[in-house]
């Protein structure tokens, strides 16, 4: 199943971001509101395309969250143990042998 990242907007001016993998999802981080953000996120992108900067077609807000997805998401994979990124599968399946 590929793995999504997608924002709901929790509160008044705040989005929180999730990753979704395997049926699972799994809180990122909350950020300030942006429209635009909101239009890109909200129904759910797959992974490769929500850290493509090409994609944001120059939405500031968009590109600044790009940057700090890869961030959270390394967290989240150390934190429960996950393979999210593709490389990290790897290094997991090396490191168990």
């Amino acid at each position: 199943m590929a793995t999504t990242i997608y924002c709901v907007p929790t509160a008044k001016g705040i989005h929180s971001f999730y990753v979704k993998q395997d049926g699972k999802s799994h809180f990122l981080f909350n950020q300030d509101y942006r429209r635009g953000v909101q239009a890109f996120y909200a129904g759910g992108v797959s992974l490769s395309n929500a850290i493509n900067h090409s994609s944001a077609k120059g939405d500031r807000a968009i590109l600044r969250t790009m940057e700090k997805l890869p961030v959270y998401i390394k967290y989240i994979e150390k934190e429960y143990a996950l393979s999210i990124f593709k490389r990290t599968g790897g290094k997991r399946k090396a490191k168990c042998a």
